[in-house]
């Protein structure tokens, strides 16, 4: 086994969550063996894996798949990796072989050396490529892609975007795709004014989200509201800010997330009933987006296809993924912290799993 920064650097293992609660209920679980891969599987040794929002919610046994309702699961929700094993009944059309280089959106799994998948659910990258760019990609460029141009919300050049917790990991990626893609949108973000310089230099101008956001970008578009508005907190008060900020007889709100629902101490799921598909349904022109549900799993073939436009745009010099942080995998309790309580980070976290490119990329 290659030597990795997991807690046991020679022996192959994942993080797990024990029971639901704050980050130090991650417990590290060594294989022995490693799983073997059967049937259409492939086994893949983890190089980089993301670090994520929806992570936090699977801690406290908040998020909706069948996968996480019960303790004992890996969470980690994209990687990019290289693969071990292959199963014998693995399509010989899907051209994968040991040693190929692939990513994922796995939703699970990735706190980990290794992961076992169906071999449908990778897709072959370049050895050129860098895993911690490419990792950045299935989760927080792909929903920033699909709150672009797949979502309920269609935008044209010359519209006026508000972009919930822009500082964020989809926040910063969406930001960056407007400028990618070329897209004309005249963007507007709330985040903690610490983050203002970083926002502004996305090409965004900054609100802060603890001022009454409705009246600055009243202020800031000369009365005109935006077109759209991305809200990734979910709450009532969130989503009600939100929507006043839109233009009354046109403007959209698109929700994406739920993040006011954690305790503030990463402890649990305050209100278990609350349901963000009923909240939405008091405004006009307003829904959610979800890149699993929405986008990846009903539109595979269209997902992959604009991944790989993605992919060819970091190749091409066009997009470098903004990375907030990368951290060893032995510090998955860190990294939960981190969620948490925001720690500053602005843009995507990684884990860089490998030894070899940890040493490189300077994490420790």
């Amino acid at each position: 086994m290659t030597p990795s920064t997991a807690p046991t650097p020679d022996k192959p293992g994942r993080w797990v969550i024990s029971e639901f609660g704050v980050p130090s209920v991650l417990k590290w679980q060594t294989w022995d063996p490693l799983p073997s891969a059967t049937g259409d599987q492939i086994l893949i040794a983890i190089i980089t894996a993301g670090i994520s929002g929806a992570d936090n919610f699977m801690r406290v046994g908040g998020y909706p798949d069948p996968r996480c309702e019960k303790p004992g699961f890996t969470p980690g929700y994209d990687f990019c990796g290289e693969i071990e094993a292959v199963g014998p009944d693995v399509p010989a059309s899907l051209h994968l072989s040991k040693g190929d280089r692939v990513a994922s959106m796995c939703v699970v799994g990735a706190y980990a050396t290794h992961i076992l998948l169906p071999a449908g659910e990778v897709v072959k990258v370049e050895k050129t490529d860098d895993p911690v760019a490419i990792c950045a990609l299935p989760l927080n460029y792909m929903t920033a892609y699909g709150m672009l141009k797949r979502s309920d919300a269609e935008l044209k050049k010359g519209d006026s975007i508000l972009i919930g917790s822009v500082s964020g990991g989809v926040g910063t990626a969406l930001a960056q795709l407007v400028h990618t893609f070329d897209m004309g949108l005249t963007m507007y973000g709330t985040c903690s004014a610490a983050k203002f310089d970083f926002v502004k230099s996305l090409g965004v101008t900054p609100i802060d989200r603890h001022a009454n956001v409705p009246e600055r970008v009243r202020a800031l578009t000369g009365g005109k509201m935006v077109d759209v508005a991305y809200d990734a907190v979910g709450s009532a008060e969130s989503l009600t800010a939100s929507h006043a900020s839109v233009k009354a007889d046109t403007g959209r709100l698109v929700s994406i997330g739920v993040m006011s629902n954690i305790a503030p101490d990463g402890s649990k799921v305050l209100d278990t009933k609350y349901n963000v598909f009923q909240e939405l349904q008091r405004f006009p022109r307003a829904s959610f987006f979800g890149v699993t549900h929405f986008y990846y799993y009903p539109k595979k073939e269209l997902f992959l296809s604009d991944l790989a436009l993605i992919v060819k745009a970091v190749r091409d010099g066009r997009l470098k993924p903004s990375i907030g942080k990368l951290l060893p995998l032995r510090d998955a309790v860190v990294a939960n912290e981190m969620l948490v309580h925001g720690g500053g980070v602005m843009g995507k976290m990684e884990f860089v799993v490998r030894e070899d490119l940890a040493k490189a990329k300077g994490v420790v």
